[in-house]
């Protein structure tokens, strides 16, 4: 025991100068030193190992590759399938071969060692993928599945889970929201389907189901993804499955593995990938005189003033600024005969491209397994996050940004924000470094995801697993607007009384399953798994809010409710809900080539009344793997072909947490007793929501069909999918009269959606000679979003849901372009109040005149069709990787970009002013600004959408892996050595003129083109 004491002395005294490399971000030379100074100490007597490469029907690989990993140390097999390589114990050999998937073996008292490849088929069909409580084998899947596994997401520089996926698997779209350092991702499974409950898919990390999503949990801890896609696959989920269900396996350590230390880090500049050109101080004084001028209202700007114009100032520059990402992550796993551990850490900092925009966040997991007899395993994990985000009021500040004048400067002569003047007048508009600068929001999450398991194998073939999983999340908001004074009273830039805003939220979601697993393979003919179980989960939350004004300063440490003095408001709630379900499965396969899948779930929740809480949700699928079959084992270019089908009955419980129940209220009811001055007043209570006792959770039935195929010798593989997703019994508000007093309507299951689509993928793997590998992967998918039914139009500003057009689809007049003449005003439609430059619009009706009856819907506000790709190269130590993916098909409104009418009435687009109308033949798409806007030219209508058609250049990176340079001695000691560059967001091909094509909420938080330098070291 001394003398392993002793040897690891060299290590103790490096874990110091790493912690000095991670926290004071020293040269990497002081690291490399303090290794290579270990590996000296650790030098191993190299020894012959012998072994033979065979496919899985014994039959010797020729020209298999096998290499000392981290070396340049390197053979091929002969015809027999034997090698002789020299390696030291503890080493790593990989043994590789065109379309088998590689196998790793480390090195240790035998010598002698026999490997058997796998077909790969893209992905080894013998893998085993995760389901819905269990597990698979690939190659028996006869649902639509999708898999991303850790290979494909190791040693990329990502700052949330949802980046991992985009563009990765067909029928998946990932939306990125913003482009705030915490930018979450809106994930959709083929498509919409409902406009009354969530459409967000189920979200399972290590079983369990979470409430927080994927927005905490740290990238680097990930092992695999699992996207259920078809009913039949997630109708072990039941009354939660219909949206999908993402499943999300960490990484642990294995049982008799030698210890695995991984390092990594990455640095990155954020910019803004296309910034909103606005006009010059000269640009913009003209367009306010065009806009006074054509009222025929006195222009506020002389022409020496114009002339005296130069650029002004740029208010996007002023509250943007290049991010700053940093990212550090440390991993150790490993284990014993009896015993696998795990340890990871993380810690991320970002800086966002608007000013005083930043987000911490630090993750820390541990899990342990151990066997406590040869048949009873038990395992436990933690995970602990915590995350800090300061924020401006940067949507104010954008928008500000947008419109503020160029004419003003950032400060006036007393050095204070400035005020927007018109017509010598000053305007109420907010000066935007006000928000970015004074305005301030600080928000904290705490999250703690805990697991534990006890697994009995009763006897050989049945196996007993309970497990209980426990989540707290918890998230706090401070917001507070201090008090200034930089404008005259009573404006924007007046602001005499500091305010501050708190929120507190916490949940608590606990979770007890109980599954036995039987497993039996019959003379080599039957295979069959049967699963039963039973689970039940509970979720416990409050939240608490509060509010004052009134400080006596803007002191940093005044800033607490208690020091407010006046308009104290608070409020506060408390919610509960639970469900409890009884599920089974039956696979069964006969000789590989007929498989069988059968399911069923039975759900009782809470959030429904008694009469109608209790639901059950059936699945079942098919395959027939033709590839087996005798009269095709001629066919030798195909490898595998398996048709699938699919059907199942899916819920959906995400319509709120009691939308059954009345709800009362007694804020600001009294009512009067008695009369004169013997008369009392008693707080009341009235309704503010209308229940209902008879509805039902959503239910949505899918069929689907798909077929798998791979050719030559597994090179090429490709995958159809076709399927068509009906949701029933939508809830929906119907109104009520006004005169019934209430504010809210009852729920009713009145409404359907249908969703049909196609899922398209195609991948090509091989390599040329022995080096020089790649990976190629394209999909494609088209849905077709439908509303079947709904009791009337659900009408937003701009878009309406109805019968027959998909959800929230575009509403509005068309444009026909501008009027350029006195002639053609008098030729068309009647429009009250038009004139030469003013937009005209398309009399849909014939009706002569143009009205609210001659609008009509403009086009769809998602894309039906997404794309993505991913390429691999890898070349000796070089790699490199790149990730695409766009959307065709959807229109997008323009209206931060567009003409911002507020009471200065200019907007400060370049974009608009280059196309605005000017005179007859100037422009026939942006109509004259004049002040007033008598033709109302800026109703909702075609005028506002443009295409959001895109193709993005996600990710690229590219690698060299320096552990081959090293000698045998230190390859002993570090097996990866891999320092890399990467952009992210690199180009965006689109036609867009705001922001991003992408971003689900208009004129949100820019996106940006990040580039990176990172290093991993594997040890």
């Amino acid at each position: 025991m001394r003398s392993h004491l002793k040897k690891m002395q060299p290590a103790l005294t490096c874990m110091t100068h790493l912690k000095t490399l991670v926290f004071k971000r020293k040269s990497l030379l002081i690291f490399l030193f303090c290794y290579l100074g270990f590996a000296t100490e650790m030098i191993a007597q190299q020894q012959t190992v012998r072994g033979k490469v065979t496919d899985e029907k014994s039959l010797p690989l020729d020209g298999a590759s096998v290499k000392v990993s981290g070396s340049r140390t390197g053979v091929t097999t002969d015809a027999s399938g034997n090698f002789t390589i020299k390696a030291a114990k503890g080493q790593v050999l990989v043994i590789s071969y065109i379309g088998m998937a590689d196998e790793q073996v480390t090195v240790g008292d035998n010598t002698n060692i026999s490997v058997v490849l796998k077909d790969q088929g893209g992905t080894n069909l013998n893998d085993v993928v995760v389901v819905g409580y269990g597990t698979q084998a690939k190659k028996d899947l006869t649902g639509s599945i999708g898999v991303v596994s850790q290979s494909k997401m190791q040693d990329q520089a990502t700052v949330g889970i949802g980046q991992n996926l985009q563009g990765k698997l067909a029928g998946v779209q990932i939306i990125q929201n913003d482009g705030t350092p915490y930018a979450g991702t809106q994930i959709r499974i083929r498509g919409t389907g409902s406009f009354g409950a969530s459409s967000n898919p189920l979200i399972v990390i290590d079983g369990m189901i979470t409430n927080d999503g994927l927005s905490n949990l740290n990238p680097n801890d990930v092992e695999n993804i699992t996207v259920l896609k078809d009913a039949a696959s997630a109708a072990i989920y039941g009354s939660r499955g219909a949206n999908g269900v993402v499943i999300i396996t960490t990484k642990k350590g294995n049982f008799e593995s030698p210890m695995k230390v991984n390092l990594s880090s990455y640095a990155g500049i954020d910019q803004i990938r296309y910034k909103i050109p606005t006009l010059t101080a000269k640009q913009y004084a003209v367009q306010v005189n065009d806009y006074y001028g054509a009222a025929n209202l006195p222009v506020p700007f002389t022409q020496e003033e114009i002339d005296s114009y130069g650029k002004g100032t740029n208010w996007v520059d002023e509250i943007t600024q290049s991010g700053f990402k940093q990212n550090y992550a440390l991993s150790i796993y490993g284990g014993t005969k009896n015993n696998a551990y795990a340890i990871t850490a993380n810690y991320f900092d970002g800086k966002g491209v608007i000013k005083n925009t930043d987000f911490k966040r630090g993750n820390v997991k541990i899990s342990n397994d151990t066997r406590i007899l040869p048949n009873l395993k038990l395992g436990i994990s933690l995970n602990v996050n915590y995350g800090v985000s300061n924020n401006t009021d940067w949507g104010q500040a954008i928008d500000r940004a947008l419109i503020f004048p160029p004419t003003e400067p950032v400060y006036d002569a007393n050095g204070d924000y400035s005020a927007a003047i018109h017509n010598g007048e000053p305007v109420t508009m907010l000066n935007p470094l006000i928000a970015v600068n004074l305005w301030t929001y600080k928000q904290t999450w705490k999250k703690l995801l805990g697991t534990t398991y006890l697994e009995w194998d009763i006897l050989k073939d049945l196996k007993f697993k309970t497990s209980f999983n426990a989540e707290y999340y918890g998230w706090n908001q401070d917001h507070f607007i201090p008090s200034y004074t930089f404008g005259p009273k009573g404006l924007i830039g007046d602001h005499p009384i500091a305010e501050l805003y708190e929120d507190q939220n916490e949940n608590i979601n606990y979770e007890f399953d109980n599954i036995l697993t039987y497993t039996k393979r019959i003379n080599n003919v039957h295979n069959i798994t049967v699963m039963a179980g039973y689970t039940y989960q509970q979720t416990n939350g409050s939240n608490l809010s509060a509010s004052r004004n009134d400080f006596l300063n803007n002191d940093p440490n005044m800033q607490v409710i208690d020091a407010g003095n006046s308009n104290i408001r608070n409020g506060g709630s408390k919610y509960s809900w639970a469900i409890q379900s009884y599920l089974g499965r039956i696979n069964y396969g006969y000789k590989d080539k007929y498989l069988l899948s059968a399911s069923l779930r039975e759900d009782q929740t809470s959030r429904i009344s008694k009469d109608n809480r209790t639901g059950l949700f059936p699945g079942a699928s098919a395959g027939w793997v033709i590839s087996k079959e005798r009269f095709f084992e001629n066919v030798r270019v195909v490898n595998n072909l398996k048709l699938r089908a699919s059907w199942g009955i899916l819920g959906n419980q995400d319509i709120g947490i009691y939308p059954y129940q009345t709800t009362l209220n007694s804020t600001g009811l009294y009512y009067p007793f008695g009369s004169g001055g013997e008369g009392a007043t008693y707080t009341g209570v009235g309704p503010t929501s209308l229940g209902n006792p008879n509805i039902r959770w959503e239910k949505t039935t899918t069929y689907g069909a798909g077929l798998e195929a791979s050719f030559l010798n597994n090179r090429l593989n490709f995958i159809a999918d076709y399927y068509k997703r009906n949701t029933s019994d939508i809830l929906v508000r119907v109104p009520l009269l006004a005169t019934s007093g209430v504010n809210n309507a009852p729920y009713q299951n009145a409404g359907s959606v249908s969703n049909t689509g196609i899922e398209l993928t195609l991948s090509y793997a091989d390599q040329i000679g022995k080096s020089f590998k790649y990976d190629v992967s394209v999909n494609w998918t088209h849905n077709k979003n439908i509303v079947t039914k709904v009791p009337s139009p659900i009408i937003n500003n701009f878009s309406q849901t109805i019968e027959g057009q998909s959800i929230n689809e575009w509403y509005g007049y068309v444009q026909q372009g501008i009027f350029q003449n006195q002639d053609e005003i008098s030729k068309a439609s009647t429009q009250p109040n038009a004139s030469p430059g003013d937009i005209r619009f398309k009399d849909l009706n014939n009706d002569g005149v143009i009205d609210a009856n001659d609008r009509t819907f403009l086009g769809m506000a998602v894309a039906p069709d997404n794309f993505g790709g991913n390429i691999s190269l890898s070349y000796k130590g070089f790699d490199l990787v790149t990730s695409f993916y766009g959307q065709l098909g959807a229109l997008r409104s323009i209206d931060q970009v567009g003409f911002a009418i507020t009471r200065g009435g200019e907007q400060t687009s370049a974009w608009m002013y280059n196309q605005r109308w000017t005179g007859e033949g100037t422009s026939n798409y942006v109509p004259r600004v004049v002040a007033g806007d008598p033709n109302d030219n800026y109703r909702r209508s075609t005028f506002w959408l443009r295409s959001s058609d895109f193709f993005r250049l996600q990710n690229l990176q590219i690698g060299y892996d320096f552990a081959g340079m090293l000698g045998s001695s230190a390859s002993n000691v570090i097996h990866k050595l891999r320092f890399y560059v990467a952009a992210q967001n690199l180009f965006c091909i689109n036609s867009y003129p705001g922001w991003d094509p992408e971003q689900s909420i208009n004129g949100g938080y820019p996106m940006p083109r990040s580039f990176y330098a990172g290093f991993n070291i594997q040890f």
